[in-house]
């Protein structure tokens, strides 16, 4: 005999703020100006240094924002989750929490290649896995009633479409680093290009 449990939605919003929040924080962990150096020293080691370190910083805060923005979104206009859709969200907190470790590595390894492939694969990861949140919880039917087609197809367009982005850098990354390091700002910058859509913003769900 088969039964459907359904679990606590408010339980894995929590945990998706906390492991957020930690991953948020843990960003700007690495990023140390060394003490002693005289005023000559500072001022190289600040503009060599620290300002590409802050971009990265930059760059991986905003896209944990962006995926927060799309998780927030979810957990708004689902109804109720189940053993499923709670490990689809496990499995994307775990990239999430990736998502430092891939910032470090582009900041410590900016000009080799294999650190953009790997900030890239990370973020696709993630985007994959918060498409299989939405997909899961459609067909399901866990999303409010006023949730339509509509809404669905746009929602899957703004996920696939980083996507592409990534697997683009990926390839250019072959060709040349600098420049598929500054086309990690793409993604970015599609996403905060706002749409011609007449859609209400509070239905615009998984905003990555």
């Amino acid at each position: 005999m088969e039964f459907e449990v359904n679990l606590d939605v408010k339980r894995i919003q929590g945990l998706t703020d906390a492991v957020f929040a930690v991953a948020m924080t843990i960003l700007i962990i690495e990023i140390r100006i060394p003490e002693g150096l005289n005023a000559d020293v500072l001022s190289r080691y600040f503009f060599e240094k620290i300002l590409p370190e802050l971009f990265v910083y930059m760059l991986g805060f905003v896209t944990l924002g962006i995926f927060w923005i799309g998780s927030h979104f979810h957990h708004h206009l689902i109804t109720k989750t189940d053993r499923v859709s709670s490990w689809l969200n496990i499995l994307f907190l775990m990239s999430i929490c990736m998502i430092p470790f891939s910032v470090g590595f582009l900041n410590h390894y900016r000009h080799e290649k294999l650190s953009v492939i790997v900030f890239s694969l990370n973020l696709i990861l993630t985007s994959a896995l918060i498409y299989l949140m939405l997909y899961y919880s459609w067909k399901k039917a866990y999303i409010k009633p006023h949730y339509t087609l509509e809404h669905f197809k746009y929602a899957r367009r703004r996920i696939i479409r980083p996507i592409y982005c990534y697997l683009a850098i990926i390839l250019i990354s072959f060709l040349s680093t600098p420049i598929a390091f500054y086309s990690l700002l793409i993604p970015i910058i599609l996403h905060l290009i706002p749409e011609n859509d007449k859609m209400d913003i509070e239905d615009h769900i998984f905003n990555y």
